[in-house]
């Protein structure tokens, strides 16, 4: 029997919960959401987890002081989707309507957050490249990455790009995986299992960071600990260094990510600005390697990255809408008629924003293959 027409709020239901089901990198950071009202460019600061420093008792007991901090996220990301809908499909069943309308559009939504959330690689620079036999100790020396950068060892998250994933599958180690459901129904088909400390997933939206540059050797100029700009030379002119970019000093362990675009000079010669700063000090005439387009499978912890969403105030004007929010995550649906062409009208629209938290939580697995 046929269903009453379909309100917003029964559709902005269905919607969440397709949402949720969709995403895959998204539901494995940290969510924040602010349940005021917001609009387009809005800021909204959002507290990191408070860190303490463990001493040794002498005599008295040091007084332990939280150290909390916050950071800013603009939700500058304000994603949409209309279409029509004729008076017989807006009286569907909600299941064929959702099949029909629902589950396409929030999986264009979903994907589009995934692929916000997979852009914030640029920011990483904890690195090692995968050999091009996809040996098990690719992971065991990514590892050992997340280890130097003292990631915790809970919740860390492996997500390989789509032709990555192909190239570790025939391992015994992934194939014989634990296999494990710990999240919604596409988490779940993305899962490959848990190998070496990692609980390892596929995302089709993971990016490759393609380096433009043709001369990825040159040298570095002295620097000191702590320095997050560097002069390099001896490479080739006029090309570009773009942000996220990785380059590597010999003589240390650490990777550096580039945080600013520059344009070598005539000469081949740029100051660079990135990050971390250098724990280590360089001498003058340090060889200096970049890494080549690659593949960004992403490693880290929850708490590297963030997604914050906000509710999108209902329209004015007596149009039909529902704003509601599920497990952290916020759409708006609004109706509307076209009277030109006697057209129905939905819009299923979010409010979003994506952040790096910490880079020192994360690392990347180059894959240049």
């Amino acid at each position: 029997m046929a269903n009453t027409l379909l309100t917003p709020t029964i559709i902005a239901k269905e919607a969440l919960i397709a949402l949720e089901n969709n995403l895959v990198l998204a539901n494995l950071v940290h969510r924040d959401y602010s349940s005021e009202y917001q609009s387009i460019g809005a800021t909204v600061i959002i507290r990191k987890p408070a860190t303490f420093t463990s001493a040794s008792v002498s005599g008295t007991v040091n007084l332990s002081t939280a150290v909390e901090s916050s950071v800013v996220v603009v939700l500058n990301q304000q994603l949409d989707v209309t279409f029509n809908v004729s008076d017989r499909e807006l009286s569907l069943e909600v299941v064929d309507f959702s099949e029909q309308f629902i589950q396409p559009v929030m999986r264009a939504h979903a994907q589009k957050v995934d692929e916000l959330v997979a852009a914030l690689y640029a920011d990483v620079a904890g690195h090692f490249p995968a050999s091009s036999t996809s040996s098990v100790s690719d992971i065991t020396n990514l590892r050992s990455v997340m280890n130097i950068l003292k990631v915790p060892l809970t919740d860390r998250r492996l997500v390989f790009h789509p032709a990555t994933e192909a190239r570790y599958l025939p391992l015994d180690a992934f194939l014989h995986a634990e296999k494990r459901a710990d999240g919604g129904r596409a988490i779940r088909e993305a899962e490959i299992g848990r190998v070496l400390g990692f609980n390892c997933y596929m995302d089709q939206n993971i990016p490759s960071h393609t380096c433009a540059m043709t001369d990825l050797a040159g040298a570095a100029s002295a620097a000191t600990v702590g320095a997050t700009s560097i002069v390099l030379y001896n490479l080739a002119s006029a090309e570009v260094i773009s942000a996220g970019d990785v380059f590597k000093p010999t003589g240390i362990s650490e990777w550096c990510v580039v945080t600013t675009a520059v344009t070598l000079s005539g000469g081949g010669i740029a100051t660079v600005s990135f990050a971390p700063a250098l724990v280590t000090a360089i001498p003058d005439a340090t060889v200096v390697t970049f890494q080549a387009t690659h593949k960004a499978n992403l490693a880290f912890h929850k708490n590297a990255f963030a997604l914050v969403t906000a509710p999108l105030a209902p329209p004015i004007g007596g149009a039909r809408a529902a704003v509601l929010n599920y497990k952290g995550l916020s759409c708006r649906v609004v109706y509307d008629y076209t009277m030109m062409t006697k057209q129905n009208l939905i819009s299923i629209d979010m409010l979003c924003g994506v952040k790096t938290l910490d880079r020192n939580l994360a690392a990347r697995l180059s894959d240049a293959n």
